[in-house]
């Protein structure tokens, strides 16, 4: 196990490259395979190494993998301006730094955001096709939307609250978010954000009869430091509205939801396909918000068929 551990750390470290930003900022990013460029932009709380190992297996059907840390996040620096925004920027500059005109740009989660403001501050530049993947324009809930985090529940009371609780009670915080994350839900269940030691008990109990024990700990272990980056990475892309980007998209847009889903709803797989001019839809049933790594061999397929039906038209 450790050797083939040490063989894997090995070909991410020769997969990673870095380049410097227009502000100066060291911004790491894993390389690999030969093709079709394809630029994954990772989730809160993820970096480039997590990605590695699918964006080696996509580099068979003819892509070029591609991630960049965010900033915080991985071996990237630049922490002190990080930001939704800030990352569409780095993506941008990414993709001039390579010289790379027609990459796939696939955000998933908090990637998607990212996707998002890069649409919003560049439009498709250096983009032939785009793939959002189980994310809201919107995360925020008010009266008139309803499709946003938690499956229409999160308010904007309850980030301030959930921003609170990341700085002061992390593990407040987690618990109820792995719970809504890990597993299945639906839009009709009412979310109570429970927090406490009861709560924390019961994630461990449910994930124990789930064999997901692991994954809780992995979600709950979370140092200082790491936490910190997690808050204003939260804040930033839970406080954005970018249902105006959604309709400035211009190229061909894959849209991959879960259904049931967990943290969103598959609904607005929907919304967004009555608002793109062109866009393709898979669905993973029997997922959650994990559904690429729930059924990592159906996303892929997924992506492979996008790109090739959508050939023509890069």
């Amino acid at each position: 196990m450790n050797e083939a551990m040490n063989e894997l750390m090995k070909e991410i470290a020769e997969a990673r490259h870095s380049f410097r930003a227009s502000d100066g900022a060291e911004i790491s990013y894993i390389d690999v395979g030969e093709g079709i460029p394809f630029l994954w932009i990772h989730g809160w709380g993820g970096n480039a190494e997590g990605l590695y190992l699918f964006l080696k297996a996509l580099s068979q059907f003819g892509f070029r993998g591609l991630c960049y840390d965010q900033r915080g996040c991985g071996e990237s620096t630049g922490a002190d301006k990080l930001g939704v925004p800030q990352s569409a920027r780095d993506a941008k500059e990414l993709l001039e730094h390579l010289g790379i005109e027609d990459a796939v740009m696939l955000g998933y989660s908090m990637g998607a955001a990212v996707l998002l403001s890069y649409v919003e501050q560049f439009g498709s530049r250096h983009i032939s096709r785009f793939i959002i993947g189980d994310m809201s324009p919107k995360p925020l809930n008010d009266d008139e939307w309803k499709l946003g985090l938690y499956q229409g529940w999160y308010t904007k009371a309850q980030m301030e609250r959930d921003l609170y609780n990341m700085e002061h009670d992390y593990e407040a915080f987690a618990a109820f978010f792995t719970e809504q994350t890990i597993f299945q839900h639906t839009p009709d269940e009412v979310r109570t954000f429970a927090e406490g030691p009861e709560m924390t008990a019961e994630l461990y109990r449910k994930a124990g009869e789930a064999g997901k024990t692991e994954l809780v700990r992995h979600f709950l272990s979370m140092d200082g430091e790491a936490s910190h980056i997690n808050r204003r990475y939260w804040e930033s892309c839970d406080s954005y509205d970018y249902r105006p980007a959604v309709e400035k998209i211009d190229v061909p847009t894959g849209l991959f939801f879960a259904n049931p889903g967990s943290l969103y709803s598959p609904k607005i797989a929907e919304w967004m396909a009555g608002h793109i001019k062109e866009s393709y839809t898979y669905i993973l049933e029997d997922c959650t918000h994990l559904a690429s790594g729930e059924k990592p061999g159906e996303f892929m397929a997924d992506i492979v068929d996008f790109v090739k039906k959508t050939e023509a038209k890069a």
